[in-house]
């Protein structure tokens, strides 16, 4: 299915808002002290997943987006989703 015009303005705060939910149940987590992990442990994961990651274009976007998640969680501003 193609994707429209619409739906590139909108993707973008799409992935936006569920890095933030991700980033936001990480922090709950580690402050609620439910797992025995701290933050750079929640960072790790999500960084070496996306290094993991095939250079094709899904893998770019999924790349992008949890290291979005690892920076956010470092403190970091989110870098901006592009749909072209």
């Amino acid at each position: 299915m193609p994707i429209t015009e619409k739906d590139k303005a909108v993707i973008p705060d799409i992935v936006d808002a569920f890095s933030l939910a991700i980033i936001e149940v990480c922090q709950t987590l580690e402050h609620q002290r439910t797992l025995p992990l701290d933050p750079s442990s929640f960072v790790g994961e999500f960084e070496m997943r996306a290094t993991s990651l095939p250079d094709d274009q899904s893998g770019k976007v999924k790349k992008h987006i949890l290291m979005n998640i690892a920076n956010g969680l470092k403190g970091k501003p989110l870098s901006p989703f592009h749909v072209s």
